[in-house]
């Protein structure tokens, strides 16, 4: 895989233009399923200290990500062997596949009312710090061999010998744009945190009233995006 990458980088290009691709390539990686998905549970389930577990859940994925590509751009060949046995066994790619396939079988299902009631009882009313970060390793571990414009990205500064210090800050650059729509919502919720969270509120009070099967509809929904986008990755 990072050999087909470094192929497609050009060696003729002045900074603006490096620069102006890899501004590209990281709002291409702004579309994260896994981010953009736990952002939403913890906006529907965290009733307190939301913004703080928004965080720790943000810096701990994105710093993974942070990690992986100052090591890819020192050339750790250990990581570079790794990220290539993961980009082939389509790890990711599966994932999204079954669990898509699982969660439209599962909205097939006749809840009875017992069972409404049990599936009430069982969601989380709060998330703790420890359980946001290991949800950020997750995705991490998840996605990262889909980030293929984020590897193009370092092999472009690496391939263009960019400074190192300016290609820290270039990499630190491209990890918050790569979670912008979380920041945003974030930040938004800082700004008008009474007004959201009547706002949430309302939306919870809806979702713990609705029937189960309307949350199994939603599931059904869930899972063909994600077999969706897995299955375009096999």
């Amino acid at each position: 895989m990072l050999e087909i990458i470094e192929s497609l980088i050009p060696t003729n290009i002045d900074f603006t233009t490096a620069l102006l691709i890899i501004v590209l390539c990281a709002f291409i990686d702004i579309l994260s399923p896994g981010v953009l998905a736990i952002t939403a549970y913890i906006l529907l389930i965290q009733r307190g200290k939301l913004a703080s577990r928004l965080m720790f859940f943000l810096i701990s994925t994105q710093f993974c990500y942070f990690m992986m590509g100052i090591l890819v751009y020192l050339g750790v060949g250990q990581i570079i062997g790794f990220i290539e046995s993961m980009s082939r066994s389509q790890i990711s790619s599966w994932f999204y596949t079954i669990l898509g396939a699982i969660l439209v079988l599962i909205s097939f299902y006749k809840p009875k009312k017992k069972m409404e009631s049990r599936f009430l009882e069982w969601l989380p009313a709060q998330v703790s710090i420890r359980a946001m970060i290991i949800l950020g390793i997750i995705v991490f571990a998840i996605e990262f061999t889909t980030a293929l414009p984020y590897f193009y990205s370092i092999l472009l500064m690496d391939g263009l010998a960019f400074n190192t210090g300016l290609s820290i800050i270039i990499l630190i650059g491209y990890n918050v744009i790569m979670v912008l729509p979380s920041i945003l919502l974030l930040i938004v919720f800082i700004l008008y945190k009474n007004w959201i969270m009547n706002k949430l509120e309302q939306l919870r009070t809806k979702i713990v009233k609705a029937p189960l099967s309307s949350v199994l509809v939603g599931a059904a929904v869930i899972g063909a995006i994600l077999f969706n986008i897995g299955i375009r990755g096999i």
